[in-house]
Formats: C-alpha cells, structure tokens, sequence
C-alpha cells in the first residue's frame, strides 16, 4: 500500500490512501532531563554542549528497558558517537563543507525533496511557548554533526551538512504551548514500503535532538539486522554523527 501522494497531485489513475484516522499519523517519542540521564547504569552521557574532557569507553551492545532510563530496548552507539572522527580525503567534499558552513540556508525557500512525495503527520512540541525564530535553527560546525536546519516562513528545511541536500521539508504551525508539523515532505523513491513510517521517525528526531537539544533514541531501518553491531553503529555515526547516542527499533 502506497501511504504518500506526490506533492503536485496524484498520478492518473492513482488512488488516494488515507493513514489511520482523520488521514493522520501520530507518533509518541519520549524525552529525557538531565537528571534521568545521569541514572543510566551503563556508564555515564555527555550532555550536547558540554566539552568533551574526558573520554569514556562504551560498549556496544542492546540494553534491556530496565536497564535504562528511556523504558525501551535500545542499542548502545556512544563509542562512535562520542569519539568517532569524521574526516574526507577528498577535496572536494571538504571544500563543499566549509563552504555551506557560510549558507544562511535561504538558498531553500521555495524549494522541495527531490520526486517530492507528502504525508499528514499529527506531531506536537511543547517549547513552552517559546517560538524558533526564523534563520539558522541548527547549523554543524564540524563534520561530526551531520545536519542543518533551517526555519523560513514556517517552514522548516533539513539539510545534509556534508553536500546540501535537501531530504526533508515540513510545515511549522506556532501554538500556544509551542509548535505542530503536521505536513512532511520527502523524496518518496527512498520510501521503505515495508517500513513506511521511518522517514517521519528520523524527522521527529531531528527535531527533539538537534532542534530542541534532548537526547533520546533514534529510529533504525528494518533493514538492518539487529545482530549486526558494525551496521547499526556505522548507520547511526553516518546519519546522525555525535548525536547518534542511542538507537531503537521501537
């Protein structure tokens, strides 16, 4: 079953699905304060923004939900996460990336995911009335972080640091506690049909880890196999870089 519609229309002959009801998905993630983290019994979790002093080993491996404070079973990525380097040989890539460091990322107004394809999310931030201002929302100053975000005219733009690819757009609708998205837009030919929810998991955790700086589990494909531990860490690292602490299939 096909859960998206091209952004300009549907095809001839096409049929409109609709998700669940009122044609809306929701989905529910959970948030973590900086109390909770320091109780995981796997060692200790270096708070985004704080420097680095002292490098700690991690070994990957599932955690059990009652062996850590998120109630679900999660697969461990701090080793890479927290002390992997990203590095290129190729010129070129460096180049791309110290020259989008420059991008105000108004360069993507207007613009949509290449083979655009849309999909009605129900998805609700409480920032407690706080609104994001419109410009740079999160912009990576190293190659260990692997997004960019932009906020323009309620929209909001995610962007891969490393070559400025678009892969997500979506809507921002201010409320009264915070912000919906209810609008995700992406590129539909890299729509898993078996997994058709993924894309919009990755979207809610972009948002709650490099938006509003919580630090809480990220989706992984299907695909992956769970036992394979060099997949998954080197998934985590590739998509997510040093803020991919913690993944789950949940």
């Amino acid at each position: 079953m096909n859960f998206f519609k091209k952004i300009f229309g549907l095809k001839p002959n096409e049929k409109k699905h609709t998700v669940g009801t009122n044609n809306k998905t929701s989905f529910a993630a959970t948030t973590m304060s900086k109390s909770d983290l320091d109780k995981l019994k796997v060692g200790d979790t270096i708070s985004f923004g704080e420097p680095n002093v002292e490098k700690k080993e991690y070994q990957p491996k599932w955690l059990k939900p009652n062996e850590n404070p998120y109630n679900m079973e999660i697969f461990d990525c701090r080793e890479y996460a927290l002390n992997m380097t990203s590095t290129t040989q190729n010129s070129d890539i460096a180049a791309k990336f110290l020259k989008l460091r420059e991008s105000d990322g108004k360069e993507y107004i207007g613009m949509f995911p290449e083979n655009g394809a849309k999909c009605e999310v129900d998805l609700s931030y409480d920032t407690k009335g706080k609104q994001i201002p419109d410009g740079v929302v999160f912009k990576a100053q190293k190659m260990e972080e692997k997004w960019d975000i932009y906020k323009y005219a309620n929209f909001l733009f995610f962007v891969r640091s490393w070559t400025g690819e678009m892969v997500y757009f979506s809507n921002y609708i201010p409320t009264e506690k915070g912000f919906n998205v209810n609008l995700i837009v992406l590129d539909d030919s890299k729509i898993d049909q078996s997994d058709p929810f993924f894309e919009f998991k990755v979207v809610e955790f972009l948002i709650h880890s490099h938006i509003l700086e919580y630090n809480l589990p990220h989706p992984i494909p299907k695909t992956i196999d769970r036992n394979n531990s060099e997949s998954i860490l080197g998934y985590s690292f590739s998509m997510f870089g040093n803020r991919g602490q913690f993944a789950t299939y949940e």
